[in-house]
């Protein structure tokens, strides 16, 4: 092999490599998303009821330790901080704000790496 392939393919595999990755804080356009061993949901609480297409729901999150323990919730398309925690496993309730498509990502706050992304569901406003 000629002896620039040998320098230029190795360098091509790392860049085809950190392009798979994506860049950090970035949402995979197939939702839902978790890394492996990554759980996270969001779901209406007991008793929540539908007012005018929105209602209570609870964000819970569980990372490997082996991850990272500093997470961060950020809410819709603008990203807007909703959690933060020092916890691995946690959660939080929201207010009478989510809604069926609602954007919620789980991320590292060290990395920026997004852990885990998904949409509300309608919750209990499916069928109204």
């Amino acid at each position: 092999m000629h002896t620039s392939l040998r320098r230029v393919l190795p360098a091509a595999a790392v860049l085809a490599l950190l392009a798979a990755c994506g860049r950090p804080g970035e949402v995979p356009e197939q939702l839902p998303h978790a890394e492996p061993g990554v759980e996270f949901s969001v779901e209406p609480v007991d008793g929540a009821a539908c007012n005018e297409g929105a209602y209570r729901a609870l964000v819970q999150w569980d990372v490997p330790p082996s991850l990272t323990s500093k997470i961060e919730v950020q809410v819709s398309e603008q990203r807007q901080i909703f959690a933060r925690s020092n916890d691995a496993a946690g959660n939080k309730e929201t207010e009478e704000w989510t809604s069926e498509g609602l954007l919620f990502v789980l991320l590292d706050r060290e990395t920026g790496m997004t852990l885990a992304a998904l949409e509300a569901g309608p919750g209990p406003c499916s069928g109204s």
